[in-house]
Formats: C-alpha cells, sequence, structure tokens
C-alpha cells in the first residue's frame, strides 16, 4: 500500500508560530542550535545549513567555533543583565492600579493618562524619575493604551461636523 504525502494546512502560519517559539524562548533557540549541529555532525556544510534554515553563514560558524572549543553549553544564550528596574513590582502593581482610575482621584487637573502626567506622578509617588517615553512603554507593559480625546470646535453640532465632511 503506498504512503500518502503528509503536508501541513496553513505552512505559512505555523512556520510563523515555530519560528516564534525558537526566537522567542532561550530553550527554544539552544535546541534549534543543537539541532543545526547535529546536521553539521551528520555531514552537512556549513553554507548547507545556513541555506536549509536561511541563518547567516557566520552565525553558524560562530555556532560551531563555539561547540568546538567549549561544548554543548557554549550555544545556550548568555543572561543578559541589562539595566535594572527602577520601580520594583510592588511599585508596578500600584502604578497599575493608579492607571486604572482617573488622574483627578490623584487631584490632577487632566481627565486622562499621558507620558507627562504618568512620569510627574511617579516621580512624586515614588521619587524615581523617568523620562516620557519609559513611561510610554510601561502604559504598553501594563496593557494601557494611551488615549487622547478628541477635539472639537467650540460651538459645532452633530449635523454641522456631518455637513463639512460632506463637502470635503
Amino acid at each position: 500500500m503506498p504512503l500518502r504525502s503528509a503536508t501541513i494546512r496553513n505552512a505559512e502560519i505555523v512556520a510563523a508560530q515555530i519560528e516564534d517559539e525558537i526566537n522567542g524562548k532561550p530553550e527554544g533557540r539552544f535546541y534549534h542550535r543543537i539541532h543545526l549541529m547535529l546536521l553539521m555532525a551528520q555531514g552537512m556544510s556549513c553554507e548547507a545549513v545556513a541555506n536549509l534554515y536561511n541563518r547567516p553563514l557566520r552565525t553558524v560558524q560562530r555556532w560551531v567555533k563555539e561547540l568546538n572549543e567549549n561544548g554543548l553549553d557554549a550555544l545556550r544564550d548568555e543572561s543578559k543583565s541589562g539595566r535594572p528596574t527602577r520601580l520594583n513590582a510592588q511599585q508596578i502593581a500600584e502604578l497599575k492600579d493608579d492607571l486604572a482610575d482617573s488622574p483627578q482621584k490623584f487631584s490632577f487637573s487632566q481627565g486622562f493618562w499621558d507620558g507627562p502626567l504618568l512620569a510627574y506622578h511617579i516621580e512624586t509617588k515614588y521619587g524615581v524619575k523617568l523620562c516620557v517615553r519609559q513611561c510610554q512603554r510601561i502604559f504598553r507593559r501594563l496593557g494601557f493604551t494611551l488615549l487622547r480625546p478628541r477635539t472639537r470646535p467650540e460651538g459645532s453640532t452633530v449635523n454641522a461636523r456631518e455637513a463639512f465632511k460632506k463637502t470635503l
């Protein structure tokens, strides 16, 4: 009985999901590198492996060098310390609760949160000075979006606005 060929439905979506798994987690990247080195150990060339997995040739060559010099653990991602956070986990949790409320609850005259207001709030509440851009990143990381109220011409009516749109 002949074997049927197997195909993956939605191959592009599945390929993107696999790439996300490989690139999104340190252990995924490590196992991917091990797999590439296994192919090379079985006789594939560096160029063939790089082309097959759409990786830069120099990167594959660097992985081979690291493997040869330091063993399998050299293929793991190095720890990336980065800059330590200026707000601790408790402060971030409190900040999330603050953002869920109106700024007016904290005696601000503005009716919505934005980067400059959040920077001022963090500085007055926690004594931590952050730039506006960093505060905008905090909004996104906590699951909030920056919304700005739409301004309308003073004294305009719905009918006047619709008539104006139609004339454009």
